[in-house]
């Protein structure tokens, strides 16, 4: 069971009466394409950039500085007990110099994700921000638009977890590995090419 900060919980609690203004926060572990270094990489919802303490997934205090103005939108967040895959998706918009340096400047590829979100409260971060979301980068398309249209980068975030879940094993159908543990093991001898033929059974 999670336990927000009170002010936080409370303007969660009344957001029927009054609505809610909400405030997410993005943490990317990227890395840097010339020198191979991590490179802590953030963003968030406001207008303006903002340095601010906040939880990090390993429960550590962490001071970070969050860009603002980059049209974030975060998406898809949901809680649930279950196994099922449900990525988030994190989008920003394409002009923005964050955006270009974020997916053209560094690797995201595996990036290690944190998303945090708290409300406003009459115009100030109701609490520091809470941690929602830890996972990593699955996907990361940058859509260049038409005339007239709107691009973006949106980046799919999935739970590392999940990920290792469903990911395939090749070495369970593969010949040669099969044949590593006994050199008479040929029963995926002919798995790579039966596996493009279609063959109705039922017919001779």
């Amino acid at each position: 069971m999670r336990f927000y900060d009170p002010a936080f919980a409370a303007s969660l609690a009344a957001a029927r009466e009054g609505g809610i203004a909400p405030a997410m926060f993005v943490h990317f572990a990227a890395r840097d394409r010339e020198t191979g270094a991590v490179v802590s990489l953030n963003v968030w919802s406001g207008d303006e950039d903002l340095t601010l303490a906040l939880q990090a997934a390993d429960g550590s205090t962490v001071s970070r500085t969050y860009v603002g103005g980059c049209g974030l939108r975060v998406e898809d967040i949901v809680y649930s007990a279950d196994l099922n895959d449900r990525p988030v998706s994190v989008t920003v918009s394409q002009i923005a110099p964050f955006a270009q340096l974020l997916a053209r400047g560094h690797d995201l590829r595996l990036a290690h994700c944190e998303i945090h979100a708290t409300t406003w409260t009459r115009g100030a971060l109701t609490s520091a921000p809470q941690i929602e979301w830890i996972g990593i980068v699955d996907a990361g398309p940058i859509s260049t638009p038409s005339a007239g249209s709107e691009g973006g980068v949106t980046i799919t975030i999935r739970s590392e977890l999940m990920t290792q879940l469903l990911a395939i094993n090749p070495a369970k159908s593969s010949d040669e590995h099969q044949r590593r543990r006994s050199l008479l093991d040929t029963f995926s001898r002919y798995s790579a090419s039966i596996r493009s033929r279609s063959v109705q059974w039922f017919k001779d």
